[in-house]
């Protein structure tokens, strides 16, 4: 199987990561995974990833926004499409849309996704992504 783009996710639930590495692995996408912001920013030293999905709150209530701020001002990174994931909704009835601190204005968000999400959601936005950035989501050589 040819692989696909290399996709990167940013979330502290440990079986959220292994379960969308799995479902995407099987449809050829390659998965980095981290399980903190700095442990993302590690590993975006070396690599390019064509879209990052992330949890907007991890170990503190900003994570998200501070990961998704450095990421955005970052030269190499910034073109990067951004996939804001959270289950404030389903907490707080509250959906956030990403306007709230001007995070469209200063990063590439290119979607916000209440959590629990599934893998073929993930995918639809993936496949969303290709179809309006095709050059963003080519397999990184």
């Amino acid at each position: 199987m040819t692989t696909r783009a290399t996709v990167l996710f940013v979330d502290d639930d440990r079986d959220f990561l292994e379960s969308k590495r799995l479902f995407l692995e099987a449809r050829g996408y390659r998965v980095l995974t981290a399980e903190s912001p700095d442990e993302a920013l590690r590993l975006l030293e070396t690599e390019t990833p064509a879209i990052i999905f992330l949890d907007l709150m991890m170990e503190h209530v900003d994570d998200g926004f501070r990961l998704a701020y450095r990421i955005g001002k970052d030269e190499r990174l910034g073109h990067i499409p951004l996939v804001m994931l959270s289950g404030v909704a389903a907490e707080t009835g509250r959906r956030f849309d990403g306007e709230a601190g001007g995070l469209r204005e200063w990063s590439r968000l290119a979607r916000f996704l209440d959590k629990p999400v599934t893998g073929r959601q993930v995918l639809a936005v993936i496949e969303q992504l290709a179809a309006t950035e095709p050059a963003a989501m080519r397999p990184a050589v």
